[in-house]
């Protein structure tokens, strides 16, 4: 549920980050069909790739383990984001692994990171867009 709130946030702000000439790229660690189902059903069109091995969470030090995924914060957000509307459906890949934004700007130079300490905790995407369009 976490990921397909992070997603529709993020499809939200993919006309401004077009417009400033922003790639928007999404990496989950499932397969290439679960990544394709979980793009159409929430009408994502940023870019989309799998690294089923974790090497990319790995490299950007993103949290994984049981109480980052079912703590008790977790669950407060959980109960949040099902008041929105956010349900859990099909999973696919590692659903201990947490994720994260990042933006990187010219020569690859890292512009803005956020990792999340557990399920839920998403970027601020006043931050993000800052920093895309800054």
């Amino acid at each position: 549920m976490f990921a397909r709130q992070q997603a529709a946030a993020l499809r939200d702000i993919k006309g401004e980050l077009d417009g400033a000439g922003v790639a928007l790229v999404a990496i989950g660690s499932g397969s290439p069909e679960g990544a394709a189902h979980f793009a159409k059903k929430l009408r994502f069109s940023g870019e989309m790739y799998v690294n089923q091995d974790l090497g990319a969470y790995k490299a950007f030090r993103l949290e994984r383990g049981l109480l980052e995924t079912l703590g008790p914060t977790s669950l407060i957000r959980g109960i949040q984001a099902m008041k929105k509307g956010f349900r859990q459906g099909r999973t696919d890949g590692d659903l201990w692994q947490q994720g994260g934004v990042f933006v990187l700007g010219p020569g690859n130079r890292l512009v803005f990171q956020h990792r999340n300490k557990s399920a839920g905790d998403h970027a601020d995407l006043d931050a993000v867009l800052s920093a895309a369009l800054g």
